[in-house]
């Protein structure tokens, strides 16, 4: 399931050790909309991320990779918030890699 928002993900392939990468990016329109909206943009992006979650018929392992993504999002809210995050650069998040859980799914 693919959720548009302020962000893009990609996932880069389990490394030997069985861990993924997350590239967080943050989209132009995103970038470009002055700090006082970003806040109320990217808290409505995580309602929508919550929404979804919680769809009784998601496929399980779709859930865990949506939860992964929303709790990142979420400790990226207060800095979004601040403007203490730089927009333009991108994030990257190792995962490690667990059994139930196929981010790869969850973004192609």
């Amino acid at each position: 399931m693919e959720i548009d928002g302020p962000i893009r993900v990609g996932v880069v392939e389990p490394s030997p050790e069985g861990n993924y990468e997350l590239h967080i990016s943050f989209r132009d329109t995103f970038q470009q909309l002055p700090l006082e909206q970003q806040g109320p943009v990217f808290r409505e992006y995580l309602a929508e991320l919550y929404r979804n979650v919680q769809q009784p018929d998601l496929e399980e392992r779709t859930r865990q990779g949506m939860l992964i993504v929303q709790q990142i999002c979420e400790q990226l809210l207060e800095p979004i918030e601040k403007g203490d995050l730089p927009l333009s650069e991108t994030l990257v998040v190792e995962v490690q890699r667990s059994p139930g859980v196929n981010l790869a799914d969850l973004l192609n």
